[in-house]
């Protein structure tokens, strides 16, 4: 059975199912959903900021740290590494020194 794209379905060809779509042209606001969906979402943006946050924290702490250890010279880390040896050397027994 040929139609025209312009003929509508008789009534009898219609469905009884009243049907509405589940995407919306409009935009939902805060107020459109229930209380307890209002807080738990608030809830998961405070966690969702705070975990960026704790992010942006530990990035900090870690430039900072890199900073510091970067600041010694190379004669600085050669004292200090040989003075750490010579701590660990006199900890020793004697029969570990040779000369």
């Amino acid at each position: 059975m040929a139609r025209s794209g312009t003929l509508r379905p008789r009534n009898t060809h219609t469905s009884p199912v009243r049907v509405s779509s589940t995407a919306s042209s409009r935009l939902m606001l805060m107020d459109d959903y229930p209380r307890r969906m209002r807080q738990r979402m608030r809830w998961w943006k405070v966690l969702g900021l705070a975990g960026l946050a704790g992010v942006a924290a530990s990035g900090v702490v870690i430039a900072r740290a890199e900073r510091r250890r970067r600041a010694y010279t190379p004669e600085e880390i050669r004292d200090r590494l040989r003075e750490r040896h010579a701590k660990a050397a006199g900890s020793s027994t004697p029969s570990d020194d040779r000369a």
